[in-house]
């Protein structure tokens, strides 16, 4: 939900939102439904002005038709307005005039520049980016200054800083000014905490696997940094079609949904198969074992039932699971019309919504070019290191980690994230004729305002790192890869350099690349870092022997054994540094529950994490 959003562009752009890339995101579904735009076509205003490609004006700015445009607007109650004129990535005049103009007729209106949200080709996906930023605006001003007053009223005068889905934190007020900015903020934390405890345990590689209620999201870390991505698209009709959402080209994480949560509904499809989600019981009523009137069998009802949770100690034992309800709700929902026991439904809905995130995972690290089994599992969230075990099975990784507090790490990504800005300015040419000052000359304008605005906030100069890179393309392609770029200034000697970088880079993606084809450039990109002072301290290992005590046992199933297996159970916080043991086991956490299989082998590392290696015999 957001504030009633207005849109003004430049005159026979107005249906730019509907008429979108002219795509299927499912090209043998005849009523495939696409998103409601933002603004609809009664709230949006042409006016006359127009740029070529190059930032020269064709058309000068109708300054009139533009006022008139906002009362209009206004009239029709728009509380935020968004801008967003042809080619205004190249020169912003037009648009900078258009906001001077809406402080002066409609002052208490917010105003959105594509200038300031994206500055970049393609007008697409830079006028959706302007009016999904203006649309959430209005509220977000008015969360931070509540936050701030609740936070006074108990204590804390502190600047606040916000969460970024690009994997760094920036000041309340940028927030403010570019809420888009926040979007899968949270999910970011949690993979800047794999990547982090990774660094810290010497695991540069991994795929974090964070499962909570409703979702399971991966991310594929590489040599310590995860992987990001401007191909984000969020209010998707189909959670799982790429397409069929809003794009969103910020620098985002790169977080893959790869599967169900705790809370997803396990049913019977009208062919007979059993599926697993995408629709969830959420917490109110939530799985049927929660006892507040939920009938569906869900992911966590089946959990119970195969003995990988307590009833008597979810969430440290503040809630008890009803195991009798849960039974019923797959006995009557899926194992009665699927002939078969109650075990052996549970078994398939923990298996099947297992298998279709590891097949996920499998995928997108297959699109990075990466193989996963050289990987390791780092699972998090209340649900994923139920799961992880099963899933590292059957991709083929070897080596599990959960932290501890793993149902909150996301919590430490949050503190281990560097302050960040990213800047982006689209100057599209071949390479072969590029005019290396115009790029230098970009990219000091885009360094001042970066730094301009980190030390603003207080960070010092000396620690803000800058790192480049510039998207490419061969000539005739659509799409492009975004290459890495050294520092320093460009002269004529860096086309080579360049070139170089960009196959390097494209093999790694694609396994190839091509010697002679021409080779373009479209937008380049600057990242300004300020890393943070965060640590975690390390918890010294006895050289002695260390004797590990169970608090208690449980049956526990285990799909490769088709059996119920008596097993120990033990307290995470309880296992000391240097323990070692043998699955199958169950270690507990107050949010989360870890699974460890037959044969499996485990030891606690010196910062208190679980290590599992893991038994890959079918």
């Amino acid at each position: 939900e957001g504030a009633r959003t207005g849109l003004i562009t430049t005159q026979g752009f107005g249906d730019v939102l509907e008429i979108r890339r002219e795509m299927r995101y499912d090209i043998y579904d005849l009523t495939a439904t696409l998103t409601e735009p933002i603004v609809p076509r009664y709230l949006r205003r042409e006016v006359q002005e127009r740029l070529d490609s190059e930032g020269g004006v064709l058309v000068p700015l109708g300054e009139g038709g533009a006022a008139d445009a906002i009362k209009n607007l206004v009239a029709e109650g728009v509380e935020s307005l968004a801008v967003c004129f042809l080619h205004s990535y190249r020169n912003p005049m037009h648009e900078r005039r258009v906001a001077e103009i809406a402080a002066r007729v409609a002052p208490q209106l917010m105003v959105s520049l594509s200038c300031d949200i994206l500055p970049e080709i393609r007008e697409y996906e830079r006028t959706t980016a302007t009016v999904l930023n203006a649309y959430v605006r209005p509220f977000i001003g008015r969360y931070f200054e509540e936050l701030q007053q609740a936070f006074r009223q108990i204590g804390i005068d502190a600047v606040v800083h916000v969460m970024q889905s690009n994997g760094g934190v920036i000041s309340r007020d940028f927030a403010e000014r570019f809420p888009l900015w926040m979007l899968e903020s949270g999910p970011a934390a949690g993979a800047l905490a794999a990547a982090y405890l990774g660094r810290l345990a010497g695991m540069p590689n991994l795929l974090s696997f964070d499962m909570g209620g409703t979702t399971a999201k991966a991310c594929l870390i590489s040599n310590g940094q995860p992987h990001t991505t401007t191909e984000f698209e969020t209010a998707r009709v189909h959670r799982f079609k790429k397409g069929s959402g809003f794009p969103v080209k910020l620098p985002v994480i790169d977080l893959i949904e790869i599967g169900a949560g705790g809370g997803s509904i396990a049913y019977v499809d009208a062919t007979g198969l059993l599926k697993v989600g995408p629709a969830s019981a959420g917490a109110q009523p939530g799985p049927a074992c929660y006892g507040l009137g939920g009938v569906e069998p869900t992911v966590t009802d089946a959990d119970l039932v195969l003995g990988y949770l307590d009833a008597e100690y979810f969430l440290g034992g503040e809630m008890k699971l009803r195991a009798d309800l849960a039974r019923e709700a797959i006995r009557t929902k899926v194992a009665q019309p699927l002939a078969m026991t109650i075990t052996d439904a549970a078994s398939g809905i923990y298996r099947i919504v297992s298998e279709n995130m590891a097949a996920a995972a499998k995928v997108h690290a297959a699109e990075k070019g990466k193989d996963i089994r050289r990987y390791t599992l780092l699972a998090f969230g209340g649900a994923g290191p139920v799961h992880a075990r099963e899933i590292a099975r059957r991709t083929g990784i070897g080596r599990v980690v959960v932290p501890q507090k793993a149902g909150v790490l996301s919590a430490i990504g949050l503190l281990a994230a560097p302050v960040k800005v990213d800047s982006v300015r689209s100057h599209f040419g071949r390479l072969r004729s590029i005019e290396w000052k115009k790029v230098n000359s970009l990219y000091i304008e885009m360094q001042m305002s970066a730094v301009q605005l980190l030390t603003k906030i207080g960070i010092p100069e000396k620690r803000i790192r800058l790192n480049r890179a510039v998207d490419m393309r061969y000539v005739g392609q659509g799409y492009e890869v975004t290459v890495p770029l050294p520092p320093g200034q460009f002269n004529g000697t860096s086309t080579a350099m360049v070139t170089k970088a960009f196959h390097d880079v494209y093999a790694e993606r694609f396994g190839h690349h091509l010697m002679d084809a021409p080779i373009e450039f479209l937008s380049w990109r600057l990242e300004a870092v300020a890393p943070t002072a965060f640590h975690l301290p390390t918890i010294p290992v006895s050289a002695k022997s260390v004797k590990t005590k169970p608090k208690g046992e449980r049956q526990a199933f285990f799909p490769e054994a088709k059996k119920f297996m008596r097993v120990p159970v033990f307290e995470h916080a309880s296992l000391p540094p240097g323990a070692r043991m043998r699955g199958p086991l169950v270690i507990e956490q107050r949010e989360s529950t870890v699974v460890v299989g037959p044969n499996d082998t485990v030891i606690v590392d010196s910062r208190g994490n679980i290590v599992i290696s893991v038994n890959l015999e079918k």
